[in-house]
């Protein structure tokens, strides 16, 4: 506990001491008597060793933090608040390490496993990463071998009303067959907070259900379907009843365009091969680099030795020997 009390005094005091050594005109150093980025900021003693924190010293660890965080620290305020946190994360390793934490079995161990794990990312950078090279020949070729996979969807769109009140979906019905506009009666519906959740209640935009294709609903299929069907100006003619999860809504609605199937072009989905093919060579280069390394080792396995899991009925028959 005195321990505990000693390191939070330390780092207190400290983080004063910082702040008015920032603030201090004493300390300000003229930037024409030394790069600026070697200036000073804090400085402390520990176990009779001097250790300091330049202004590059700050401005590396800033650069270390993610980016959304770098956003922080931009102004000289917000650099002395972050100061103030450095210094306390190293005053608080120096008594770690007093304390013998940085020699502890199992951070070692995790120590070791880190360092594994980046020294694979980096042979894997060089040996695959590295080697990865592909012709605009070779993504056009890819493209050309799979033009399936580069075919847009035939796209409709409509306005609709989507109601849950079937006396209120006759009426609004007989009101655009009178001659009321479809998407005029959808915007006055939308203020009176009368649509029902369903296609075309976008509260921006009401009775615009926006481009789907037939694959974007298997709730509202029957819906999707007959907006399919229908001619672009199209309006249904009588309320259009569906069920969903157990609710039935009363829809009214007029297919507005029709983008049929299309084939991509190349360079709108250039992006997509360019990886697909990345992804592809890597791959093989993996494969490639592990049968190469595989080989230098000698390596022999020997799967038999793996032992067959018991067998349910030889585990319960060991638990009654027990």
């Amino acid at each position: 506990m005195k321990k505990t009390i000693t390191v939070f005094v330390i780092v207190a005091v400290t983080c004063l001491l910082t702040w008015r050594f920032v603030q201090s005109d004493a300390h300000e150093q003229p930037t024409s008597a030394m790069d600026e980025g070697q200036a000073v900021l804090a400085e402390y003693k520990w176990n009779g060793e001097l250790h300091q924190i330049s202004l590059a010293d700050l401005d590396a660890a800033i650069a270390e933090l993610p980016v959304y965080r770098q956003q922080n620290y931009k102004n000289r305020a917000d650099k002395a608040e972050y100061l103030a946190e450095l210094i306390e994360e190293r005053l608080k390793i120096h008594r770690a390490t007093d304390d013998g934490f940085d020699t502890l079995p199992e951070h070692l161990k995790k120590l070791e496993d880190y360092t594994h794990q980046l020294m694979v990312e980096k042979l894997t950078e060089a040996e695959v990463d590295a080697k990865i090279a592909y012709t605009d020949e070779e993504l056009m070729a890819y493209y050309q071998e799979n033009l399936s996979e580069y075919v847009e969807e035939a796209k409709v769109r409509a306005t609709c009303i989507t109601l849950d009140d079937e006396d209120l979906a006759y009426e609004t019905l007989d009101t655009i067959t009178a001659g009321k506009d479809i998407l005029e009666m959808a915007k006055e519906l939308s203020e009176a907070g009368k649509l029902a959740s369903g296609p075309g209640t976008n509260q921006d935009d009401p009775g615009n259900t926006y481009f789907f294709t037939k694959a974007s609903s298997a709730r509202w299929e029957d819906f999707i379907n007959t907006v399919f069907a229908q001619e672009v100006g199209e309006i249904t003619d009588a309320v259009f009843e569906t069920e969903v999860n157990d609710a039935v809504f009363y829809l009214i609605f007029r297919k507005e365009e029709h983008q049929p199937e299309r084939q991509q072009e190349f360079e709108e989905v250039r992006d997509d091969v360019v990886r697909t093919v990345e992804r592809e060579k890597k791959r093989t280069r993996i494969n490639d680099w592990v049968a190469e390394i595989s080989e230098k080792g000698k390596l022999t396995t020997y799967p038999d030795n793996i032992p067959e899991p018991p067998q349910p009925e030889e585990a319960e028959s060991e638990e009654s020997d027990q």
